[in-house]
């Protein structure tokens, strides 16, 4: 499987122990969105944000181009997660009014009106124990990708997983996606 040629509709996710192995493969995938014409939304914590947006000034994205024709966005995730969570829950309307108008932005300004999207929200939730809330975000991502083209990676960190009902959560994140990719240390 190549990694950085998802297909349209693909929910896929990956769990993993080193950050710079996920930060990789988010470069490889927004760069592989850009250079085909795609869009690329990146939501994700700011020291990832930040090394995203290295990676792929290192790879020659011109991301200032990118950002002006509204084809590449970063989007802090806590301040993303605050804009749609109500009481531990991600509320649906609140969810299309805020990363929705963004992913349907994108796809609007690329040749091919395909995204190429990556959200750490959900390990944010995880992290916190949240895993119903998780789920339920998942959920709404699978609903937005049925009148939406995008493909949409996520990435959790193992240690979210540690105690008994994160363990019983894996199973159910599982579930949500197309695809999983084990770990860096599993492939």
């Amino acid at each position: 499987m190549n990694l950085h040629k998802p297909h349209p509709g693909r929910h896929f996710v990956q769990f993993y122990d080193d950050d710079s192995f996920v930060i990789d493969n988010v470069c490889g995938l927004a760069a592989n969105a850009l250079a085909t014409g795609s869009s690329a939304v990146v939501v994700a914590t700011q020291g990832h944000l930040d090394r995203i947006d290295h990676g792929l000034n290192t790879r020659g994205i011109d991301l200032s181009k990118h950002r002006n024709d509204s084809r590449f966005f970063a989007l802090d995730a806590h301040a993303a997660l605050s804009r749609f969570m109500c009481d531990g829950q991600p509320d649906a309307d609140r969810f299309q009014l805020s990363i929705g108008k963004v992913i349907s932005q994108a796809a609007e300004s690329s040749a091919n009106h395909f995204v190429m999207a990556f959200g750490e929200m959900v390990a944010l939730l995880s992290a916190e124990g949240n895993y119903a809330g998780a789920i339920q975000l998942e959920q709404l991502w699978n609903a937005f990708a049925r009148s939406h083209e995008f493909s949409l990676y996520c990435a959790y960190p193992l240690n979210c997983f540690t105690n008994d009902r994160g363990s019983d959560a894996v199973l159910d994140i599982c579930a949500e996606h197309s695809l999983t990719i084990p770990s860096e240390n599993q492939l």
